[in-house]
């Protein structure tokens, strides 16, 4: 079997986009939320460090995309 998460990929940030648009949604798919969030356990089970996992959750309710710059300099520039 191809292991397919290399050790160089463990040295670079895992980062999770937490994101449900409005509180409606975050109210009604609390599904969706959850799986969300249990990426973080799936990348601690595929090998990265817990100070390697960054979770982004700051739009969570809102429809703007405040927190996508944050991703965005997060996986560009560290």
């Amino acid at each position: 079997m191809v292991q397919q998460v290399t050790a160089h990929h463990l040295t670079r940030l895992a980062c999770l986009y937490v994101r449900q648009s409005t509180l409606q949604q975050v109210l009604e798919n609390t599904e969706s939320t959850s799986r969300q969030y249990a990426l973080r356990e799936r990348a601690l089970a595929l090998g990265w460090a817990d100070e390697r996992i960054v979770v982004i959750d700051q739009d969570l309710g809102h429809s703007g995309a405040g927190s996508w710059h944050l991703l965005v300099h997060t996986v560009c520039l560290l």
